[in-house]
């Protein structure tokens, strides 16, 4: 009889377990790896609209700028022209109008304009003579003792008036900044406070996170740990079902052996005492007895050797029956990693497609840039051609212009020479050119005697009013004090 031996008992089913350890913990890297980039979407999302009107924005002030410049310019550019024009305008009606005009005519123009002329250097005269003056009178405060030292004196009482109202603010500047530190204070209290509160709900809102993380880890360990036990229970029973069944038939073969070698052994006894029996009677039988004795040992070592090949056969069959639990085991792991090789390329293809889809939106938002940037460089150097042929136009009409005035004022000077040829071609023209001569040099000179009146009438008049002003500057300073030489400062005491 062969020996039995107990097959080797299978390890428990920890991988299994730190499989499905690993497989939680990238499920929960997965989930979180999509929360971020949901975020980071959303982030870009918004980050992307606050470009886009920013962009808006850039632009609308860029165009804006540009208006406002253009316009700008537009308007110094009309105003130098119309001042231009006006000048030019102003002289040539001057001209033709003096041209065109009587000699009385002519004369009572020039009187006109000289008498605006005349009031307007009279109007610069008198904005002459009040700088003068104010000059004039701070040399005299300045030069005369009493009214420097009444001045020195309120110089000293303003000084002092302004270094007490310089302490005086100081003072309500400083009241005002302790009040706003004051307020400030309070306001950083209340901010800190705010702020710890925020903070201790914050901690007690992690502290919460984290124990409800650890009630919920605490749970998985519990599960996890019975689910351990009911599988090692359930590895347990399976494997003392499996060694009560191989006791069983173990005990139901020995038991048909020992029936078969009882009955072998009867048998073997009763054809024995048969033999013995008939050895006595039958001699010639003895050679048929040996052969019927070799045949009954050849069909119990036939017997024996089935025997020995049926328990082989069962122990190849618990062997094959291991290794089938083994391969099932084998199965179950290969199946779970399958299982997660399969959900990580669900992942993979998902997160290719997002990035592809990321990614088209991404060239398809850098299209509308270049797009955008394109429209706007030919919006630009659409606006620089309108530029361009604006200016040459200005340019063209300045050209314009200037030849028409010129050809104008070559046509007015012609016209002018035609008249003082004309005029001194005949002896009015002259006579009144002589007259008009002298009617200036009498102007002249009776402007120059008006002028020296003028003058001397205005020196006499300062001198009187210098007078005057000193004699009111007296009669304004205080009293005189005694001279103690002991008070020598009494006056800034005062």
């Amino acid at each position: 009889m062969a020996k039995y031996s107990r097959p080797m008992r299978m390890p428990s089913n920890e991988d299994r377990i730190y499989k499905m350890r690993m497989y939680e913990n990238k499920i929960a890297d997965n989930i979180q790896a999509v929360k971020s980039y949901n975020q980071l979407m959303r982030a870009a999302e918004f980050g992307e609209q606050h470009i886009k009107k920013r962009e808006e924005r850039e632009i609308e002030s860029r165009e804006e700028a540009i208006r406002q410049c253009r316009e700008q310019n537009l308007e110094i550019r009309r105003a130098k022209l119309s001042a231009l024009l006006e000048g030019e305008d102003q002289l040539l009606n001057d001209e033709l109008k003096t041209n065109s005009m009587t000699l009385a005519e002519r004369r009572a123009w020039l009187e006109a304009r000289s008498r605006a002329l005349k009031q307007k250097q009279n109007t610069e005269a008198c904005q002459r003579d009040r700088y003068a003056q104010e000059m004039m009178d701070k040399a005299w405060r300045d030069n005369a003792d009493d009214v420097r030292v009444q001045d020195s004196k309120l110089a000293v009482l303003r000084a002092v008036e302004g270094r007490k109202r310089q302490l005086e603010e100081a003072v309500a500047r400083k009241i005002i900044e302790e009040e706003e530190n004051r307020k400030l204070e309070g306001i950083m209290e209340r901010e800190l406070k705010i702020k710890e509160q925020a903070l201790w709900a914050e901690v007690a809102t992690k502290a919460a996170k984290r124990v409800e993380a650890t009630d919920v880890l605490n749970e998985q360990m519990e599960l996890l740990s019975k689910l351990r036990s009911e599988e090692q229970a359930a590895v347990k029973a399976e494997m003392a079902a499996m060694n009560m069944r191989w006791q069983q038939e173990e005990e139901a073969l020995k038991r048909t052996q020992a029936e078969r070698k009882c009955y072998l052994d009867a048998r073997n006894k009763s054809i024995q005492a048969t033999n013995q029996g008939l050895r006595c009677t039958r001699n010639g039988e003895n050679d048929a007895d040996k052969r019927f004795e070799a045949e009954c040992a050849a069909l119990t070592a036939a017997r024996e050797a089935q025997e020995i090949l049926q328990e082989k056969e069962l122990k190849d069959a618990q062997k094959r029956e291991a290794k089938q639990y083994a391969n099932h085991l084998k199965a179950v792991a290969a199946r779970l990693s399958a299982d997660d090789s399969f959900r990580n390329a669900q992942f993979k293809a998902e997160e290719d497609a997002e990035s592809a889809k990321r990614e088209a939106g991404w060239k398809r938002e850098e299209d509308q840039r270049q797009r955008l940037w394109n429209r706007v460089h030919e919006e630009r150097q659409n606006q620089l051609r309108e530029k361009d042929k604006v200016r040459f136009e200005i340019e063209a009409q300045k050209r314009l212009d200037l030849e028409n005035n010129e050809r104008m004022v070559k046509m007015a000077a012609a016209e002018k020479e035609r008249q003082l040829a004309e005029q001194r071609r005949t002896k009015q023209g002259l006579l009144d050119s002589l007259e008009d001569q002298l009617r200036n040099k009498q102007a002249q000179e009776i402007k120059a005697r008006e002028q020296k009146r003028v003058e001397f009438e205005g020196i006499v008049d300062q001198e009187k009013k210098y007078r005057e002003k000193v004699k009111c500057e007296s009669a304004a300073l205080p009293f005189p004090e005694l001279n103690y030489k002991h008070k020598l400062v009494k006056w800034m005491e005062d």
